[in-house]
């Protein structure tokens, strides 16, 4: 077996500082949107998609519009109230949606359209782990195409439609998928293999995106929220790894402020985590930039080990 250092973490320690809760000066309250955004929030109903929907509230945003299955629309409607108890004025629309369904996102385009006319932010919260299954001859294979269905297939039906109104967005235009670290793993207590491999998909799709619409000023990233006690991996965590699930839920939503407050094109592509410093991740700008770091890639080696010279 390489005795390489793991993916997950080098990832974990890119950044020397990392944080498990907001700082104060990173506080979404502290941090005011300068522009005024119209900003979706797919899978709002609880958890980290909640702390993202509080997060733009308290910074600003223009219009607020929280997406999630119909099943879950009393959920949806006590975010829908928090959100109204920090930002008394900030208009805000709830609206359901089944990700794995072209026709149900189409139509949460089509009614996003009608509501704000210009969107300028998509946060796609939307995930599934599944069952841990650490071994590809166990388990249920259906579990296998659920995990995909929401976790890739989803995030295809997403960009799919809301692309083009992305687009449409005067500056902004940027699409956020709520990734994980997860796309690093191969093996371990946690190497589920449906989540971590969808999720590999995913973050290697936001970096087609950034190919595709980065000349016409899309801004795609994945971001890591951190390892958070959500009510689903409080269902499907392993014993070993729940003493690791220490990092606020309100975190992701801090990081997703900070992305929308200023757009860095630099970062289209790359998949980040919301537990790193940004301060130090901008001093690491240019290496960023020349190394394209933060990607999945096929390792050759140097240019001997590679044949070119």
């Amino acid at each position: 077996m390489t005795q390489r250092t793991k993916d997950t973490t080098l990832a974990s320690g890119f950044t020397n500082t990392k944080h498990k809760k907001p700082t104060t000066a990173f506080d979404p309250q502290h941090n005011k949107l300068p522009d005024a955004l119209n900003v979706l929030v797919i899978g709002a109903s609880r958890g980290i998609g909640a702390g993202i929907a509080y997060a733009y509230a308290q910074a600003g945003a223009a219009s607020l519009i929280l997406a999630a299955r119909s099943s879950s629309a009393h959920e949806v409607a006590a975010v829908e109230q928090q959100v109204k108890n920090l930002n008394s004025s900030l208009p805000i629309k709830c609206l359901s949606v089944d990700i794995t369904s072209t026709e149900s996102v189409a139509q949460l385009a089509k009614s996003v359209k009608e509501e704000v006319g210009r969107l300028d932010v998509v946060v796609l919260n939307s995930g599934y782990s599944g069952p841990v299954v650490l071994k590809v001859n166990e388990g249920n294979p259906q579990d296998f195409q659920d995990v995909f269905d929401v976790n890739m297939q989803g995030t295809y039906l997403v960009a799919h439609h809301f692309i083009p109104l992305l687009k449409e967005s005067k500056g902004a235009k940027t699409f956020i998928a709520v990734g994980s670290l997860a796309a690093c793993i191969t093996n371990g207590h946690i190497a589920n293999t449906a989540y971590c491999i969808s999720k590999f998909a995913q973050a290697r799709f936001v970096e087609f995106l950034s190919e595709q619409y980065g000349a016409d000023g899309v801004l795609a990233v994945a971001v890591h929220p951190g390892a958070v006690n959500t009510e689903m991996a409080d269902k499907t965590t392993p014993e070993s790894f729940r003493p690791y699930l220490t990092d606020d839920v309100g975190l992701c939503g801090a990081f997703c402020i900070w992305l929308s407050r200023e757009k860095r094109m630099w970062l289209n592509g790359r998949l980040l985590s919301a537990t790193w410093d940004v301060d130090e991740l901008l001093e690491k700008k240019d290496q960023i930039e020349a190394q394209d770091l933060l990607k999945f890639g096929f390792r050759f080696g140097d240019a001997s080990a590679a044949g070119l010279t």
